[in-house]
């Protein structure tokens, strides 16, 4: 149950912090995050990396898939873009608070390890935020999109 407040914690976080005007251009985030966060979870469970304790949909924790992921990668590129600077600390900050927040998860008995580790999760963040640092670029330097969004 606190794991499902913590998502909605994320998403009033996001909701509360980020401006109004700016939540169209973090929508294609949070939609890639939301896919990147399934997949990944599909490639855990499928090859037994670990499971999900509780409510599941096909051995996947939806709730961490569209209630997590997703404000965490809006918050994270809307961190990136306001604090140009501190960009790096922006980064490390969710790949460490992720790690801890699994490792937290698997104390509590939300999730079990098979073949996974606190450490494999942590490396495992690193490309994962990268992705998602990668898909934000690429949507705002698309032309098509730029144009696509001062258009409305």
């Amino acid at each position: 149950m606190l794991y499902r407040l913590i998502g909605v914690g994320l998403w009033l976080a996001f909701f509360l912090i980020v401006p109004v005007k700016k939540w169209r251009r973090y929508y294609p985030t949070l939609v890639f995050t939301a896919l990147l966060g399934t997949v990944a979870d599909l490639f855990g469970v499928v090859y037994n990396q670990w499971e999900y304790i509780g409510p599941t949909t096909g051995g996947l924790s939806l709730w961490s898939d569209l209630g997590l992921a997703p404000p965490q990668g809006g918050l994270a590129v809307y961190f990136h873009d306001k604090y140009r600077k501190l960009s790096f600390y922006n980064w490390l900050f969710w790949i460490v608070a992720n790690s801890v927040g699994e490792w937290v998860f698997v104390r509590w008995g939300l999730i079990h390890y098979h073949q996974w580790s606190t450490w494999k999760a942590t490396l495992f963040y690193f490309p994962f935020f990268a992705l998602i640092y990668l898909q934000y670029r690429w949507w705002l330097g698309n032309d098509g999109v730029q144009s696509l969004l001062r258009s409305s």
